[in-house]
């Protein structure tokens, strides 16, 4: 055991990691210098992370960026002590680069170059890795791409002197891409080498699928973007725009049109809710629910008035233009009550002026 008996310092020299990292219990006996060490900055670590992410989030959305999620972690002393009986470092604290970590899970592969220009420009970035071109053609696996960042010159004041040395890794990755990490990770295989023949077929095409699976959400985005331009376009012509087929992206343009001082919802899935009701109804086309908004126009003014001490207002106040195609709903639909769940003000109200 040739490092047993030395005294440890702060730099772990290679020959040390190697003989003691048998187990994390050797660690623990014969080099309790790491621990120490790893403890200390774990608490930094821990406070980089928060600000990472805390920055991500507010420049994300300020981006308009869709994003299915945004996460923070710094690594545990397990992990750490796991990685060191893996590899061997002349200076883990050096040269272990996600001891602090974020990821960003896209929607779309097409926003992680978005959300890659954001990053440069908010952080210092050490190293940007995209980890899919590093895959040669014959390889399974299927990447992202990982920043090694430090914080930026926004990131000015006292509480930050501790971190500004300190390396975050940043992960950007789609929602499939984050499926096929969490499928290889239980895997445990980590290079070619490591897995048998007989799956390592299979692997690659089950990577080749991952990648067509990503290709085809980009695809269905951009159909839908232009499927969404072309609702726009015909709404300068209004015979045109109210033949167009009743569905939640046309709903939602029909609410801006029909409403254009009002918002288009309260809270998240009121409008969802109200087209629901309108299918039900047996509405296929804009043009008819065009015909009960424009019907029901006088009397949902005076049944709004009454209702409106209980109504859930936009942001700005106003009455959600999703609420008034639910209510135009509610006055001319012989079930209405079956179609939609309504409060008992508002059913009321219903009754008193659909009679």
């Amino acid at each position: 055991m040739c490092a047993a008996k030395r005294k440890t310092s702060p730099r772990v020299a290679r020959n040390e990691v190697c003989a003691t990292s048998n187990s994390p219990d050797d660690i623990w006996q014969q080099n309790p210098e790491i621990i120490k060490r790893f403890l200390n900055v774990r608490s930094d670590c821990e406070q980089l992370c928060t600000e990472v992410e805390y920055t991500l989030r507010k420049r994300v959305s300020g981006c308009g960026i869709e994003v299915a999620s945004i996460t923070s972690r710094a690594k545990t002393l397990d992990s750490f002590l796991e990685k060191l009986q893996r590899k061997h470092y002349e200076d883990p604290f050096k040269e272990v680069t996600d001891l602090a970590g974020a990821r960003v899970v896209c929607l779309y592969r097409d926003d992680i170059e978005k959300v890659a220009k954001m990053i440069t420009s908010e952080f210092v970035v050490v190293e940007d890795e995209d980890k899919i071109s590093n895959l040669k053609v014959d390889q399974f696996g299927y990447g992202a791409r990982h920043f090694l960042v430090r914080l930026g010159k926004a990131s000015s004041g006292a509480r930050y002197d501790d971190l500004r040395s300190l390396v975050c890794e940043i992960q950007v990755r789609t929602v499939v891409q984050d499926a096929w990490a969490i499928i290889q990770h239980h895997m445990t295989y980590k290079h070619d080498a490591q897995v048998p023949t007989q799956l390592q077929r299979k692997l690659n095409g089950l990577a080749g699928l991952f990648e067509t699976v990503d290709d085809q959400f980009e695809s269905m985005r951009r159909e839908r973007d232009a499927y969404l331009v072309g609702v726009r376009e015909s709404a300068s012509v209004p015979d045109a725009f109210l033949e167009n087929e009743l569905n939640l992206d046309s709903f939602k343009e029909y609410l801006r049109w029909a409403f254009p001082h009002q918002g288009l919802e309260s809270w998240d899935g009121m409008a969802r809710l109200a087209l629901d009701g309108l299918v039900k109804a047996g509405h296929k086309k804009l043009r008819d629910v065009h015909r009960i908004v424009e019907k029901t126009a006088e009397t949902r003014k005076a049944l709004i008035k009454e209702v409106g001490q209980v109504v859930a207002r936009c942001e700005d106040g106003t009455v959600p233009a999703s609420l008034e195609a639910a209510f135009a709903l509610g006055l001319t639909a012989p079930d209405w009550q079956k179609l939609l769940v309504w409060g008992d003000t508002s059913t009321a109200a219903i009754k008193k002026y659909r009679s």
